[in-house]
């Protein structure tokens, strides 16, 4: 047996140890002993993997954990692993025990050297025999790899499909823990993994293996590239050829490699590099199978390209588009041989179809046989001469001739080529109807080569930059950099376009003038027929306009926020269910909730006056757009409430119904018409009180100056006394009437138009006119309008103008109702009102009369005002005063 033998002795006596080291170092030089005088210590060296041995001797009696302890734990690492059992204590039935539990072998320890001797040779026959069997079983392993990978790639159809199949099995055969294999690249010299199977972890992309002859000392894989043999290295933790690589593999658990050259034929084919988790795995029987597999793999790999290349070949026959004829050089000649292509090109069925035929009955247009015919005649030759052709069926499609004048024994002929290239004249139109496009394009349109130099430019892009296409072509799109976007943004921009993507984005330009511009700017890639990035193409759409309107757009809602937050008015956003969606300022303030505690809320927690369910009737009864009023009261969060006023709008948002709602706090405003009821309580007091205490003593004096005429009339003996006065006594009493009743008009009407109904102006008019007219009076009813109004106020308006007119044009006076544009008018033909005193007679207390109240033009204009109309005093037609009230509801 050849090779050392490394020896772990496990034993609590360290002088035993010692002593037994050195005897059975000169016993056999081939031992190897490492010492350890604890049995865990024993196992973790073991476990550790950085060193492998070839056989374990123990004692058996050791504290803490005894040999037979040590003898289980090293069984559940390893079954086969020679293990002596070496003691000073022991008998029959511990020996038995040793053996049944899987002990290589029971020796008792002793002081002879005999029994030291004897130790070795039980250590070197134990360690021949593990040796011998691992060696069998490995060489039986290979074989079955190889026979596996046979079987593997003689059915693969791929070379990719046999190089992962070959990694897979041996990666899954132990000591085996990775396997790939690399291609050859002369050019760069350089081996490329192409496929890999087992325990990478990165192992390939973190090394490089390079093929230069000029190296010192190759690595193994350049080694077998360029010795074309196999190439080992048996103690990766030592053989200085691995330093490059080292550290990466030892990560791993590699601790040897090989590197099995696929070569077929004087061809290589690859390099297969197989890595075992031990050192000096590969023995010589192993190289030569390994060697033998590499012969097999690589005669797989050389059949499937053969059969790739014999499949190219046949496919290249089979669709080829080239049709191929012979014809005699007459220009009646007829074709004596056509081919496949050329019959269903021409639109026949078979090669027999065409030949017959002249080709001139193929060649559309005269002036190109002429062209042809006169080629020929001084070249004798014609290549890639595009013809309209005319097919046997009508058709109409393009041909590249190349024809040749040949000459046989039997005669010239012209043998021709005909490619069929009606679909690049296709292609060719449709680039030209694409350019025309690209030219009319409003967007700006630019090509520049892989490197980013500029080679087109469209008339939008001159347009749009302010450069003309000669100042651009040949530069690059830098010249159009504004500054407003990072290193970065640009990295991303090439890093997308040249992996192959399209990149788009916005991007702000700079116009030649120094203008700043924004486009949405897309790049696509354009590659040639190998798939390579030949240039990019780039459209940009200026979108300036839209991004100021965007941005007005952002500003407006801004604004629109700033006006929701600032709003004095409490604002409420709330769903259906009238979950609180957003709320503002105000509403924080009213309710004394954060806006955050709102944003949970329901609106029937806020409202106090009505429930969830009226709440929830009153949504569903408003339709979308419509905005109705609620009134209600608010609970703020100490639990007072405040009376509101609710304007709701439902709308629809996003899909979704949503209510806007207003509330204002209306606490001043109630308060302010508490009062002003209080106040007009008073006023109907102080009304009462001036019907009752005035009304009393001038009823009293009416009817004492009534008593007086009586007396007067039957012959009194006063009767006489005093008549003067009682008439003006009388005319005092008449006007306090006048004053009385002006005055319950105002304290009672004042300015307001209570319920509203149609209102004839004639009828009115004339109802008034028999309550205060005169035998002399006349009026005049010029309308038959009908207008929307109170009737009992516009009944006030009309008895005061009739009473003003009697009292200020006399008891003759002619008055006149009639229409005017919005509204109607009332005139008389008395001396009128002079201009400068017109502004006047409207105030309270203006009077003309001596015995005028001053208080009936006043209340003409309170009643208009509550109407909502606007009166005005003129000129009539007669001198008189007209008055004219307008902005009046003229029923139609």
């Amino acid at each position: 047996m050849t090779g050392g033998i490394r020896v772990l002795h496990v034993d609590d006596d360290p002088h035993f140890l010692d002593l037994t080291s050195t005897v059975l170092a000169r016993q056999d030089d081939r031992l190897e002993v490492v010492t350890e005088s604890v049995a865990a210590g024993g196992l973790e060296r073991l476990t550790d993997g950085a060193a492998s041995f070839d056989c374990v001797v123990s004692d058996y009696q050791m504290p803490e954990m005894n040999g037979i302890e040590l003898l289980e734990a090293v069984r559940e690492q390893d079954p086969d692993l020679p293990f002596i059992l070496f003691t000073g204590e022991g008998s029959e039935s511990l020996a038995s025990d040793a053996i049944t539990r899987g002990a290589t072998d029971y020796l008792r320890k002793g002081t002879q050297s005999e029994q030291y001797e004897l130790l070795a040779n039980r250590i070197t026959n134990a360690v021949e025999r593990y040796r011998n069997a691992q060696r069998a079983a490995e060489l039986e392993r290979i074989r079955r790899v190889r026979s596996e990978t046979n079987r593997a790639v003689v059915h693969a159809d791929t070379r990719t499909e046999i190089e992962r199949q070959t990694c897979r099995l041996i990666s899954e055969a132990d000591p085996y823990r990775f396997a790939w294999i690399g291609r050859h690249d002369a050019d760069a010299n350089a081996v490329e993994p192409v496929a890999a199977a087992g325990v990478d972890q990165g192992y390939l992309d973190a090394i490089e293996i390079t093929t230069d002859s000029g190296l010192e000392e190759p690595g193994p894989t350049a080694n077998a590239v360029l010795t074309r043999e196999l190439s080992v290295v048996q103690n990766i933790p030592e053989d200085a050829r691995y330093e490059p690589w080292r550290a990466h593999a030892l990560d791993r658990g590699y601790r040897s490699s090989a590197a099995i050259p696929l070569v077929y034929d004087d061809g290589l084919y690859g390099v297969l590099n197989v890595y075992a988790d031990r050192t000096n795995a590969f023995d010589a029987q192993e190289r030569d199978l390994l060697t033998e597999l590499g012969e097999d793999v690589a005669h797989a790999l050389h059949r499937v390209d053969a059969d790739a290349h014999r499949e190219r070949y046949e496919r290249l026959l089979d669709a080829s588009s080239a049709g191929i004829f012979r014809a005699p050089p007459d220009p009646n000649g007829q074709i004596v041989e056509a081919n496949s292509t050329l019959a269903t090109l021409l639109g026949a069925d078979t090669p027999e179809g065409v030949a017959g035929h002249a080709v001139e009955d193929f060649v559309r247009e005269a002036a190109d046989l002429a062209e042809l015919r006169r080629r020929l005649g001084r070249d004798g030759v014609v290549q890639n001469y595009d013809v309209p052709i005319r097919t046997l069926t009508g058709e109409h499609r393009w041909g590249s001739l190349t024809l040749l004048k040949t000459g046989e024994s039997d005669g010239t002929y012209v043998d021709g080529i005909v490619r069929d290239v009606t679909e690049r004249k296709e292609r060719d139109r449709s680039l030209r109807l694409f350019r025309e496009a690209i030219e009319a394009s409003g967007h700006s349109v630019y090509f520049t080569k892989r490197d980013g130099t500029i080679v087109y430019v469209n008339p939008a892009f001159e347009q749009t930059t302010g450069y003309d296409a000669d100042q651009v072509l040949g530069q690059n799109p830098r010249i159009l950099k504004s500054n407003e976007h990072d290193r970065e943004f640009y990295e991303e921009l090439w890093g997308t376009i040249l992996d192959g993507d399209v990149w788009r984005s916005e991007i702000v330009n700079k116009t030649k003038s120094g203008d700043r511009y924004v486009v949405d700017q897309t790049i696509a890639p354009v590659e040639s027929e190998g798939g390579d990035i030949e240039r990019f193409v780039a459209v940009n759409a200026d979108i300036s306009e839209q991004k100021e309107r965007q941005q007005e757009l952002e500003r407006s809602r801004e604004r629109l926020r700033a006006l929701f937050e600032e709003s004095p008015d409490a604002i409420t956003v709330h769903d259906a269910e009238g979950n609180v969606v957003d709320v503002n300022r105000q509403n924080v303030e009213n309710l004394g909730y954060s806006r955050e505690a709102l944003l949970s809320m329901n609106v029937a927690d806020i409202e106090a006056d009505h429930s969830a369910d009226e709440l929830r009737t009153v949504w569903d009864d408003t339709a979308i757009g419509e905005r109705i009023k609620l009134q209600g009261r608010h609970r703020r969060r100490d639990g007072t409430t405040f009376p509101v006023e609710v304007w709701i709008t439902k709308i629809r948002f996003h899909g979704n119904e949503r209510f806007i709602a207003f509330s204002r706090d209306v606490s001043e405003r109630h308060e302010y018409e508490q009062e002003l009821e209080r106040q007009i309580d008073r006023l109907e007091q102080f009304a009462t009180v001036v019907s009752h205490d005035l009304r009393n003593p001038l009823n009293v004096a009416e009817g004492r100056i009534e008593l007086v005429r009586s007396e007067r009339a039957s012959d009194h003996p006063s009767a006489g006394v005093g008549a003067e006065h009682l008439d003006v006594a009388a005319e005092a009493l008449e006007r306090m009437e006048e004053l009385i009743e002006d005055l319950l008009v105002l304290a009672r009407e004042g300015g307001r138009a209570n319920a509203t109904d149609a209102v004839a102006l004639g009828n009115l008019m004339d109802e008034c006119w028999r309550t205060v007219s005169t035998a002399e009076a006349s009026l005049v009813i010029d309308t038959d309008r009908t207008i929307i109004a109170d009737p009992a106020r516009l009944r006030q308006l009309f008895e005061n103008l009739l009473r003003n007119a009697i009292e200020h044009a006399g008891e003759d006076v002619t008055v006149t109702i009639g229409d005017v544009d919005g509204g109607f008018y009332v005139a008389d033909d008395g001396p009128g009102i002079p201009a400068e005193e017109r502004e006047d007679v409207f105030a309270t207390g203006y009077s003309t009369a001596d015995d005028g109240t001053g208080l009936g033009l006043n209340i003409v204009d309170q009643i208009a005002e509550a109407h909502g109309w606007t009166v005005t005093v003129t000129d009539s037609e007669t001198g008189g005063a007209r008055f004219e009230i307008t902005g009046v509801e003229i029923q139609e």
